[in-house]
């Protein structure tokens, strides 16, 4: 498995795109690129993905940079716990967690 910051940047696309239940002809319209640009990233065939490519696609998700190099293998926890939220897209069930994370970031005496 190819483990180079491009590819984990566009597997990560890819599961934002369908956390939001949005096909890559949907991304791609809302980022107002082709398609084929959308497939061949998530592919892996476009290594090198522009910066103004990227930014239009960040835009497109809704989400911002940190969600887009949030990766779930990463080595800190907090990381993969990041990434995974990313992926969540149930109002009720993130105010659910938000709660518990609350609960559980009070100090203990």
């Amino acid at each position: 498995m190819d483990t180079s910051v491009g590819s984990k940047v566009a597997e990560r696309i890819l599961q934002l795109r369908l956390a939001k239940k949005m096909t890559q002809e949907q991304l791609a319209e809302r980022a107002d690129i082709d398609a084929s640009v959308i497939s061949r990233i998530e592919r892996g065939s476009r290594s090198n993905i522009r910066l103004d490519t990227l930014e239009k696609i960040v835009t497109a998700l809704g989400v911002d940079y940190a969600s887009i190099f949030s990766f779930p293998d990463s080595n800190h926890v907090k990381t993969r716990i990041d990434s995974k939220l990313d992926l969540i897209t149930d109002q009720e069930t993130l105010a659910t967690i938000e709660k518990l994370v609350d609960l559980l970031a009070v100090p203990r005496k």
